[in-house]
């Protein structure tokens, strides 16, 4: 049994001195350590929808773009691997093919969905966890009435650029299931008459018509904010 050890335990080290720095087994340790100091072994396990351009890869920020006012596409998505895959060639995703893409500020990519122009983002740029890209439809409001699971508002504040801004001219029904408090802790409606909220949304309004009563409702609500 002694014997057996030793054995085992000198085959160990021969084996280690076979493994010096040239070897395969110790550069493939290297490069798996340089992945996880560059941070490709996270993208690596990261599930969510990507897609390869110029060399830079983008993942989805789950976010629709709401300032994109042209259609006309810069390229297409050509080929596509296994979900939770990292795309490795130009023109290639992670979530299928024939998508149309577009080229936005340095950094950001929007690809067109069934459900509109997607925001993508460099996966090398630091991402703000509370932070959501200034191209998302937003605006300020201010709460006028606050109902059962609802806030009614109207708008004060909308960036130019949005296409939606001419047509918050009512007031605005939003539900509280995404309210988020400002100041910290759990988000209530108490004392919110009167005031100010950040809306942030896909983009998409309904009801809209000055002649119907009913309030103006947002089709994708990501945050309501009190400021």
């Amino acid at each position: 049994m002694r014997k057996n050890i030793v054995f085992l335990l000198a085959f160990m080290m021969v084996l280690s001195a076979c493994s010096g720095p040239n070897s395969p087994e110790s550069q493939s340790l290297e490069k798996q350590s340089e992945a996880v100091e560059s941070g490709a072994v996270e993208a690596e396990a990261d599930a969510r929808p990507m897609v390869k351009v110029d060399g830079v890869v983008y993942a989805d920020t789950g976010y629709k773009n709401a300032m994109v006012t042209c259609g006309t596409p810069d390229g297409e998505i050509k080929s596509t691997v296994e979900e939770g895959k990292i795309p490795a060639n130009d023109d290639e995703s992670n979530f299928g093919k024939g998508y149309a893409y577009q080229n936005w500020e340095k950094g950001y990519l929007n690809v067109r969905t069934d459900n509109g122009w997607t925001l993508f983002r460099d996966i090398k740029l630091k991402e703000e966890s509370d932070q959501i890209p200034k191209w998302v439809g937003h605006f300020t409001a201010k709460v006028i009435q606050v109902e059962d699971h609802a806030l009614m508002v109207e708008a004060t504040e909308v960036d130019e650029a949005f296409s939606f801004k001419d047509l918050l001219t009512k007031p605005i029904s939003l539900p509280t299931d995404h309210l988020e408090n400002g100041g910290g802790g759990e988000p209530t409606t108490q004392d919110l008459e009167g005031k100010s909220v950040e809306v942030y949304f896909g983009g998409e309004i309904k009801n809209t018509q000055p002649e119907s009563s009913l309030p103006i409702s947002l089709e994708e609500i990501y945050r309501i904010s009190v400021k």
